[in-house]
């Protein structure tokens, strides 16, 4: 509960000077900050590719690295500091990937929706394992089809119009995040 207070309070706060920021701009800087938020694969100069792909391959190898950190930490954190884990090192490398991953994606093609919470539950459900030596490479590359595919929606084949890549992949997610928090209850009141 608490973990959630801060979140919200932090949001608020960082929502406040958004709008203090979004007040004293220009046409020109809202209008650019409005389309970031709609989010676009297809706005990065051939630098701005480079310094994503550097930093997304950064954040592929450090998760790589952390498959067995993650195998690990599925058996509770005590159990996994009692066969040698430093907990704390491992809850900040998964930070770090996160962070990097996440952070650098939304720096360059904006805030993409739903691809970070429903990809790893569906290649979860769909694999049937809990091995992260599947998970992560399998989240990797659905994510990238998912990603791909909400992309080549949002193009709208035929016409010259595109969506923002934003509401589609909001469209496609919403449906599995309620799946699974159904399914999840679903599963608690059978036992």
């Amino acid at each position: 509960m608490t973990v959630l207070i801060i979140g919200m309070m932090l949001a608020s706060g960082i929502s406040a000077i958004v709008s203090i920021m979004q007040y004293f701009s220009n046409e020109t800087m809202l209008k650019a900050y409005v389309i970031w938020t709609m989010g676009s694969l297809g706005n990065l100069s051939a630098g701005q590719l480079n310094v994503l792909a550097a930093t997304v391959g950064t954040g592929v190898l450090l998760s790589m690295a952390s498959v067995k950190t993650l195998n690990a930490l599925l058996i509770g954190e005590n159990y996994a500091s009692s066969i040698g884990l430093n907990a704390r090192f491992a809850r900040m490398q998964v930070f770090a990937c996160t962070s990097i991953l996440a952070g650098s994606v939304t720096a360059f093609c904006g805030p993409i929706a739903f691809i970070g919470i429903a990809v790893p539950h569906l290649v979860r459900n769909l694999l049937r394992t809990s091995d992260h030596r599947l998970l992560v490479p399998g989240t990797i590359f659905a994510g990238a089809i998912i990603m791909l595919l909400s992309d080549t929606l949002a193009q709208l084949p035929g016409t010259e119009n595109v969506l923002p890549v934003n509401s589609v992949t909001s469209l496609i997610g919403i449906p599995v995040v309620v799946w699974i928090i159904l399914r999840n209850n679903r599963n608690s009141e059978l036992f």
